[in-house]
């Protein structure tokens, strides 16, 4: 009987290890559009688009499968749900914007501060955002 509660315990807890959320982290982030990226990017409408995340600072905050994007520099905020990353922390997440289109973001493996690609469903520019040391 006690061996048998205690596997139970043991595979529910192998089973809720597994199912856990990313390490909570909090850092700054410099966002840069990345180079080689559409000449559309350069100048025009669609670089006032891509400038909408433009070279900022910004907060970013993930609180267990939360991440919260938050500029230093004007009054833009978002939040993404990251449950779609892959365990290792890889994958590609979707965001929308304050006129509800996609944007995504799209990690490497790994967790906490560590640098992130932010694209959208309308431009073909493409913005890194790297922890600033």
């Amino acid at each position: 009987m006690r061996l048998g509660l205690f596997l139970t315990t043991l595979i529910g807890l192998a089973g809720a290890s597994h199912i856990s959320s990313a390490a909570d982290a909090t850092w700054v982030a410099v966002s840069t559009l990345e180079n080689g990226t559409s000449p559309y990017c350069a100048g025009g409408q669609f670089a006032r688009q891509a400038e909408a995340l433009g070279q900022n600072d910004w907060q970013v905050d993930i609180k267990g499968n939360t991440l919260t994007l938050t500029s230093r520099t004007s009054n833009r905020s978002f939040t993404l749900d990251l449950k779609a990353l892959q365990p290792d922390g890889s994958g590609k997440v979707v965001g929308k914007d304050d006129k509800n289109r996609e944007f995504y973001l799209t990690f490497d493996p790994g967790s906490g501060a560590r640098p992130f690609l932010v694209t959208n469903s309308i431009t073909p520019c493409r913005t890194v955002f790297t922890p600033k040391s």
